[in-house]
Order: C-alpha cells, then sequence, then structure tokens
C-alpha cells in the first residue's frame, strides 16, 4: 500500500513540473497568411516571349527566321505577330530535339545525298526541308480566335488555323477540356490521330493572345478524319 502511495506521489510530482514549465512557454505567434495565384500574365508579345525562352523555343525560332528569309512567306512572321488568337508554341522537345521518335526532325526525315540506296536520317537544320513545308507547320500552330480555358468545354470542336486555306480546307485543330477535376485541354484528340497533345503549360496570356505551350508538334487531320470526328 505504501508502495502505490509513493508511486502516486511521484507521478503527481513529474505533471506538476511539466505544467508548471508550460506556463512559462509563450504562445505561438500565428504567422500572417499570405494568399498567392498563379501568374498566367507574360506581359510580353508571343514573339518576346519566345525570345526570352530560347531555352525552350530556340527550334521554332529558328523556323521562323528560315520562313522569313523569303518574302513570299512574311505572312509567317505577321501571324505570329496577330491580336487575338491562340499560339501552339512548340518547345524544342516537339521540333529539334535528337535522338526522337516525336520530334519534326526526328520524325521527318530526309535524303541529304539524293541516293535512293542510303538510308534517310533525322534532319538537324530547317533547311533541309522546303520553306513552303515549314511555314504550312507554322501557320498551323496558329488557330484563330481565343481558345482558352473560359472559351472552352468538354464538348470538342474544330478551329480554323492560320494555315486553312482553299486548296487546304481541312488544317483545323481539334480542342476541348477534359471532364474530370484536373480541368486538362487536349489538341488533335480524336479516333485515328497520330498524335496528340495535353499541353506541357496551357492558358498563358500573352499582349496579343493566348498561348498553349506543347511538346509535341501537331499533324494535320485528313479531311474524312474531320467528318468521322465531328
Amino acid at each position: 500500500m505504501m508502495k502505490s502511495k509513493n508511486i502516486f506521489v511521484v507521478a503527481l510530482a513529474v505533471i506538476t513540473v511539466i505544467l508548471t514549465a508550460c506556463e512559462k512557454l509563450p504562445l505561438q505567434k500565428t504567422k500572417k497568411y499570405e494568399t498567392s495565384f498563379f501568374q498566367n500574365n507574360l506581359n510580353k508579345s508571343v514573339l518576346d516571349f519566345m525570345e526570352s525562352r530560347t531555352d525552350i523555343f530556340t527550334g521554332m525560332l529558328d523556323a521562323i527566321d528560315y520562313v522569313d528569309e523569303d518574302p513570299a512567306f512574311n505572312d509567317v512572321k505577321k501571324a505570329f505577330q496577330s491580336d487575338g488568337n491562340t499560339f501552339l508554341l512548340l518547345a524544342d522537345q516537339a521540333t529539334i530535339a535528337l535522338p526522337s521518335t516525336v520530334s519534326y526532325f526526328g520524325v521527318n526525315l530526309v535524303d541529304d545525298d539524293n541516293n535512293p540506296v542510303t538510308p534517310m536520317t533525322a534532319a538537324t537544320s530547317w533547311r533541309q526541308y522546303p520553306r513552303e513545308q515549314i511555314a504550312n507547320l507554322l501557320r498551323y500552330h496558329i488557330v484563330k480566335g481565343k481558345r482558352d480555358f473560359p472559351n472552352l468545354t468538354s464538348t470538342a470542336r474544330w478551329f480554323d488555323t492560320f494555315a486553312i486555306s482553299a486548296t487546304n480546307d481541312s488544317a483545323k485543330v481539334r480542342i476541348f477540356m477534359t471532364n474530370d477535376r484536373d480541368g486538362g485541354i487536349r489538341i488533335n484528340d480524336y479516333l485515328g490521330a497520330p498524335a496528340v497533345s495535353l499541353p506541357r503549360t496551357p492558358n498563358l496570356y500573352a499582349t496579343n493572345g493566348v498561348v498553349h505551350v506543347l511538346n509535341v508538334f501537331l499533324r494535320q487531320p485528313t479531311r474524312l478524319a474531320i467528318t468521322n470526328n465531328r
């Protein structure tokens, strides 16, 4: 009985010491919470943004310069300076990265020596392609109108690009928002599509339009693909 009483007294003493020590501790000061938001305003034009990030857009900038050397294709650079449109900017991963099975250089092989026996190889310069081909590639990555989060739904729609013409009426891109909590954008996701793009960085606002940055270059659909994927 005496042993139990001693244990009780010791325990009570320990609790008293702990409580006394706690009373001397200062109250924790609440740190002021500062609200922050994701900044998607670039505060510069599309071309200025690209030129400020040559670590990402060297390939696309070089392509623009290549076609702009010929006055016949001076509409391309002007299109990148246009207002109120959507610019699907290609990161180097989608254009010049090698070795690659998804970049433009890696997919569109070239025959430099004009020898049908020699295997075709990956390109190392835009100059290995006809200017008209690259001009059309660039035009296709500018969508007419603003196609951003507020203006898109989960219903897929085809939109005209700057590559559309009387002789190229299938130069359209298919865009929609995913119907899930992520709410991502999917581009050219349709039955039979050769490549689908989920932008690496969507919904940026340049001073002259909307920007979505892609890791995969887009390929124009056939007229039949558009008809079958209304």
